[in-house]
């Protein structure tokens, strides 16, 4: 096996480039791209055929800021990167994509995508220190994000299996960082991708590396039509021994689910002398607490002769510190074939806490007169089981909220999940997978008009409507919600009688004051109950972010090239 040493001299060689990080026809159905910050109505295409787009059709929170260091902005694109939205605000803010918006009624559903986000931090705030805060997505948690001054992007594919509709998610959780995002792009995927992992479960890509890629050339769209990012190692320094070979096959045949694209198999890395029987490389550990999945990639470079063979056993390793108590795992025999693709799932390496490194080691068998080769290489780690996301039922009402009061239309994503980043004027139960709401807190928010029906919150125990503006008659359906406990309604300007069944339930407490228009109903009084509850308003819930809030992380990394250690080494 390789040593750990001999692995990290080889990475040194790449080090120059330690700083950047690894977020025409379309085979996807889907293929959004959204510069963020950008109020531009014009749509950008860049060097890659992609065209991206402004972000106010999906959020309407946050401020935009411009960049101000571009020196390290190495391989993004200028004109995306130079602007950011960032978050002073609330304890999450949600971007809402609708991925068949605009889309004919005769689409086909979309069952799984690809979304990236991407952060450049740019010293924007010119406080020379970037922050850390939480994504989310579909109310899941998603990764913490740990920004530096390079590029960074993670990348997650799921399913959807509850609507159209992809939210993005910053939460803060430390009082001083406030959370920002640079790019988003969602792309869809077909059915079959990444189907050996059950679609109940997102996965969260660590790596993706092309190692028969020029150097410092990236393979992503158009040459992958699902614009998965494909890195290169960097240069092969002559003191490494290994070579780039291009495939002498005109063509290659990609017969794989995945839809790799055919250009990761015109190439290969190999040992520079045949006599040399071994090859590996290293990376970092993300999360001991989780199991790490590979995808290898294989096409045999040249057209064997009755008197050669390419055959070698493919092995992952992990181990700690100094290579300390190492786990050996062998994925068998691989041939690759000429002028096909072949594909190998290195599954479930689980590792202890102790464990820091991997290494997959590949040593060719006793009968192979050629060294081992690699095309391709990718990683990722499956997270915890999708939520349902909070009650459908709740859901629908809240919109019927959001469409008739203007000032509650900029709240996105799930209300409840993931916990504890609730809207700030919602509390709902301990559900962790599709959770009711229990309280809204709208006092003095300046509703205006009548309430609409949202008699289907049947789980609500506490509403606050007081100090607005309200008209109306005080709605019948108030009476049948079960769980009801607390209602204020003080301070508004309805008018008419009180609907018996809130006069007549003796486990409520109303509050109905201050509503000059409102009349006795059977001669009882509107002070009943009338001491106002002790319910915060909605100024007075505003969060106080402190590094007290819980950081919730799934099995997910940031994405980052050059910070796993890909030493390649004889």
């Amino acid at each position: 096996m390789g040593s750990l040493s001999s692995s990290l001299l080889t990475f040194l060689l790449f080090s120059y480039l330690s700083c950047f990080h690894v977020l025409v026809l379309v085979s996807a159905k889907v293929f959004i791209s959204i510069d963020c910050g950008s109020s531009s109505l014009k749509p950008y295409t860049d060097d890659n055929s992609i065209e991206w787009v402004g972000d106010d059709q999906y959020i309407q929170t946050g401020e935009v800021r411009n960049i101000i260091e571009k020196d390290q902005m190495y391989g993004s694109d200028p004109h995306v990167m130079d602007t950011l939205r960032e978050f002073p605000t609330r304890k999450k803010n949600c971007y809402s994509i609708d991925i068949n918006k605009g889309k004919s009624e005769d689409h086909t559903k979309v069952e799984r995508v690809l979304v990236r986000a991407s952060f450049f931090y740019g010293n924007y705030d010119n406080k020379s220190s970037p922050p850390t805060f939480n994504l989310q997505f579909n109310g899941n948690n998603w990764t913490q994000v740990i920004t530096d001054t390079c590029l960074t992007y993670v990348e997650v594919v799921y399913s959807l299996h509850h609507g159209n509709t992809v939210t993005v998610c910053l939460a803060q959780t430390h009082r001083d960082n406030v959370p920002f995002i640079s790019a988003i792009e969602v792309r869809s995927l077909d059915s079959d991708m990444y189907s050996y992992v059950d679609s109940n479960y997102p996965l969260f890509f660590m790596s993706r590396t092309a190692y028969g890629t020029s150097t410092n050339n990236t393979i992503r769209y158009p040459e992958d039509s699902y614009d998965r990012i494909w890195q290169s190692v960097g240069p092969l320094s002559n003191s490494s021994g290994l070579l780039r070979v291009r495939n002498s096959s005109p063509s290659i045949k990609v017969d794989i689910a995945d839809k790799i694209p055919e250009t990761l198999f015109m190439a290969a890395i190999m040992p520079v002398k045949a006599s040399k029987r071994n090859l590996w490389f290293s990376g970092w550990v993300p999360d001991p607490k989780v199991p790490m999945h590979f995808n290898a990639y294989f096409s045999e470079v040249i057209k064997l002769d009755s008197t050669q063979k390419r055959s070698f056993n493919i092995y992952l390793d992990t181990y700690g510190v100094n290579g300390s108590n190492p786990s050996f795992n062998d994925y068998g025999i691989v041939n690759p074939p000429y002028g096909h693709a072949l594909q190998v799932h290195l599954n479930n390496v689980s590792v202890e806490s102790y464990v820091e490194f991997y290494e997959v080691y590949m040593q060719a068998t006793n009968d192979s007169t050629l060294g081992p080769l690699i095309n391709a290489l990718e990683g990722y780690t499956i997270g915890d089981k999708l939520v349902q996301g909070t009650n459908s039922k709740d859901v629908n009402s809240l919109a019927l909220l959001q469409k008739n009061f203007i000032q509650l239309q900029d709240w996105q994503g799930d209300p409840c999940l993931p916990y504890p980043f609730t809207w700030d004027w919602v509390d709902c139960d301990s559900d962790t997978d599709s959770p009711r709401i229990t309280t809204l807190y709208l006092n003095d928010v300046g509703l205006v008009r009548t309430l609409p029906d949202f008699s289907d919150m049947d789980a609500l125990e506490t509403i606050d409507l007081g100090s607005n503006s309200l008209t109306g008659k005080i709605p019948e359906f108030l009476g049948t919600l079960p769980k009801l406990k607390v209602l204020n309604l003080a301070d508004n300007d309805f008018s008419g009688a009180i609907p018996s069944s809130l006069l007549n339930n003796i486990n409520l407490k109303l509050t109905v004051s201050g509503n000059p228009n409102l009349s006795t109903n059977n001669n009882t009084s509107t002070n009943r109950n009338s001491t106002e509850p002790k319910i915060p308003s909605t100024s007075s819930r505003k969060t106080s972010i402190t590094s007290t809030i819980p950081i919730i992380i799934l099995g997910s990394v940031i994405i980052q090239m050059f910070d796993s250690i890909f030493g390649l080494l004889l």
